[in-house]
């Protein structure tokens, strides 16, 4: 059995229909058909040409109001006059005064060409857009979170699912995706460069299901199909339709999630999944009969953990002085690679190296690493287990993105213009251990002049690296090896 670092990471938007789209799931969000009436009597007050800036104007959403429900929900609202579907073409009609006229641009048609594609800046854009993103989404996932708990999520996979959404958005949700995922600005190869980061280490699959009575866009449904698969229709049976996604799930999970949803409501239309599976072996591996209980060093307490020893491990390592912290790089399989950031000392917090990181300081951290020198190092790294199910609406107001739950345009995937989201679900896990298999790189390490030291004895942040595309495709940290 080879020594494997095998993380997963499931994600989903799950939309539906009918009225229940009025309201929050806690009762406390604006319902649309509020929405509506609010605006009929704005619109008797005020001139045409003041109802587009009210229209654009972004609510202010209190983290309270944001439903924890575990799963992604687009509902339609049929109160809402068809006139004011946000991509509806131009007309000669004449406006009806309770309705918003149509503004901005007719909506496009998902684009697939890429005049760029075998020019590799499109990639380096993506790598670099989903540094930022990565590094974003972690102050985001940290801010809902304990400070003093384990945490891991896929930036990769998030950036997947909402690049899928991207496909089909119009109007300002296309510009807001593009703001919260880091994106240029009608960045038309991304799909394509998107497509282009596969690797032999981990897998990384979308899907979408629909209803058959949903009017999905033909220009989307080849787009899609060419792109991220095709869309698959779901039945009249919601028992069956949860059979099926359920299996979806446990198969591009090598069955680590065996059951993501306990039910489906009868009035699903539309279900987006993405889900990663990594398991890559060490270069080098670690002798499990060397592990041994040592400490850990928590806040404001000790506790022993059983961590796994080398005394000659190649490690490239060093200290980074903005983060006051010590980083190492692991080399796995297939070109990825275990980067671990522990503060330098005992002095310095986890907390603090957390918020001193930002995109700038990881981007210069990843390209020191790529030339400092692989050294035999004496290396004490715990072995964890971390799990986690977190709910992403709350994760994108923190992003400050709320066209999920308030103004959502997908006039590029349906002809309905009445969806809302409301609810979004992330899971991911990760297993870190050794077993005694030799690693075929041993004998190309150079010997050191002076043994060097890298000790992971208190929490740390790590990401697991894509080193030929340059991203992380899973980030985290560990509190508690144990927990």
């Amino acid at each position: 059995m080879a020594s494997r670092l095998t993380p997963l990471t499931l994600l989903l938007l799950l939309l539906l229909a009918g009225d229940r789209a009025s309201s929050n799931p806690n009762g406390t969000s604006l319902s649309l058909t509020d929405s509506k009436n609010q605006m009929d009597e704005i619109n008797e007050n005020i001139s045409e040409k003041e109802i587009p800036e009210i229209q654009s104007t972004q609510p202010t959403v209190d983290s309270s109001t944001v439903p924890t429900t575990n799963s992604t929900i687009l509902r339609a609202n049929s109160t809402l006059h068809p006139t004011s579907q946000p991509c509806s073409q131009s007309t000669t009609q004449p406006i009806d005064p309770t309705t918003l006229p149509t503004t901005g641009p007719p909506c496009p048609e998902p684009e697939i060409y890429c005049p760029d594609l075998e020019n590799p800046s499109a990639e380096t854009m993506l790598g670099e857009a989903l540094m930022d993103f990565s590094v974003k989404l972690y102050h985001a996932f940290s801010s809902v979170k304990k400070a003093e708990t384990n945490m891991i999520f896929s930036p990769f996979s998030i950036a997947s699912l909402l690049t899928q959404v991207l496909l089909g958005a119009g109007n300002s949700t296309k510009e807001n995706l593009e703001t919260v995922l880091s994106y240029p600005e009608n960045f038309s190869c991304v799909h394509q460069a998107l497509k282009a980061f596969t690797s032999k280490g981990f897998t990384s699959v979308s899907q979408i299901f629909h209803s058959p009575d949903l009017a999905i866009r033909d220009a989307f449904m080849n787009a899609s199909q060419y792109l991220y698969g095709s869309p698959r229709p779901l039945g009249n049976d919601s028992d069956a339709n949860l059979e099926l996604i359920n299996n979806w799930v446990a198969e591009n999970t090598n069955h680590k999630i065996n059951s993501l949803l306990d039910s489906l409501p009868s009035d699903t239309r539309l279900v987006l999944l993405n889900a990663i599976y990594l398991s890559a072996k060490w270069k080098t591996t670690f002798d499990h009969k060397k592990t041994r209980r040592e400490p850990f060093y928590l806040k404001s307490s000790t506790i022993k953990v059983p961590m796994m020893t080398s005394k000659k491990y190649p490690v490239a390592h060093f200290t980074d002085p903005m983060l006051k912290a010590k980083v190492g790089q692991l080399q796995l399989s297939h070109n990825l690679s275990l980067v671990i950031m522990v503060p330098q000392n005992l002095k310095h917090s986890l907390q603090d190296m957390e918020q001193a990181l930002n995109p700038s300081v990881l981007k210069a951290i990843m390209k020191k690493l790529e030339m400092v020198k692989v050294q035999p190092t004496l290396l004490m790294l715990p072995r964890f287990k971390l799990k986690s199910n977190q709910d992403m609406l709350l994760i994108m107001e923190k992003l400050e993105f709320f066209d999920f739950a308030y103004d959502l345009n997908l006039c590029g995937l349906t002809e309905d213009p009445d969806l809302q989201v409301s609810a979004m679900k992330h899971q991911a896990a990760l297993e870190l251990m050794e077993t005694g298999v030799e690693a075929v790189a041993a004998s190309s390490i150079s010997v050191a002049r002076s043994l060097m030291l890298f000790e992971v004895q208190q929490p740390f942040l790590f990401l697991l690296w894509d080193q030929q595309h340059r991203f992380p495709i899973f980030m985290g940290r560990v509190y508690d090896p144990t927990a």
